[in-house]
């Protein structure tokens, strides 16, 4: 392991702290309590160092590629004239500043922002990709219309459970915080939005707020019938 190189760089061999000590008891049969808690408090410091060297390392690495890739799939802060690059280009590929890689316009109708990796379009449209398995829409509802509930449908990665933008994630936290401060649990939920409230709670507000959806959907079927 390479204590004083980076991430990327070729491992070499790291002298291990208190070898010759190590040399001098290694004919020894027996070692005493002490000795032995010594050499493996000393190992596990310098292991600890040697893992703390390399995850830093491993950071500045990835700071510097998530850098690239923003600089390349992301908002550039310059903003070119494309106007002879998109005619000369029907498929939405446009040549990089200075001559650089080429870069893959959203292919969603009137969108010109910059595709994704490995995708042909950009995050706003990721979801008009019939091949793409990461990305879901947002399943909160955004208006309820008369044909049925409206959707969101706002990108989101199908490991992120609620199924729900920052938007209605946010709106959902403060709805939960208001309804707990109803039930006089104000200070269940702290300023730094870790909730800590009792189980039995949750639940009991959950059924409170699916109950109260039924009743309003059985009254509006109810209407119906009467109007027919």
């Amino acid at each position: 392991m390479d204590e004083l190189g980076s991430a990327s760089s070729p491992p070499r061999l790291v002298t291990v702290d208190g070898a010759g000590e190590d040399a001098a008891l290694a004919k020894s049969r027996v070692l005493t309590r002490k000795e032995v808690l010594q050499r493996r408090l000393r190992r596990v410091r310098q292991l600890t160092r040697c893992y703390r060297t390399h995850y830093w390392a491993l950071m500045e690495e990835l700071r510097s590629k998530y850098r690239d890739y923003s600089w390349t799939y992301g908002k550039s802060p310059f903003k070119e004239d494309h106007n002879e690059g998109e005619n000369n280009n029907p498929n939405g590929v446009i040549t990089g500043v200075g001559g650089g890689d080429d870069i893959m316009r959203c292919r969603f109708s009137g969108c010109k922002t910059k595709a994704m990796a490995m995708t042909k379009y950009c995050h706003s449209h990721i979801l008009s990709d019939s091949k793409q398995k990461l990305y879901q829409g947002c399943r909160a509802v955004a208006k309820n219309l008369p044909t049925g509930p409206s959707f969101c449908n706002k990108p989101v990665l199908k490991s992120v459970v609620p199924a729900a933008c920052p938007t209605h994630h946010q709106f959902g936290e403060r709805c939960l915080s208001r309804a707990l401060r109803r039930a006089g649990l104000g200070n269940a939920i702290p300023n730094n939005r870790k909730p800590t409230p009792k189980f039995h709670v949750l639940v009991s507000e959950f059924v409170h707020q699916i109950q109260k959806k039924r009743k309003l959907a059985l009254k509006e079927t109810s209407l119906k019938v009467e109007t027919e």
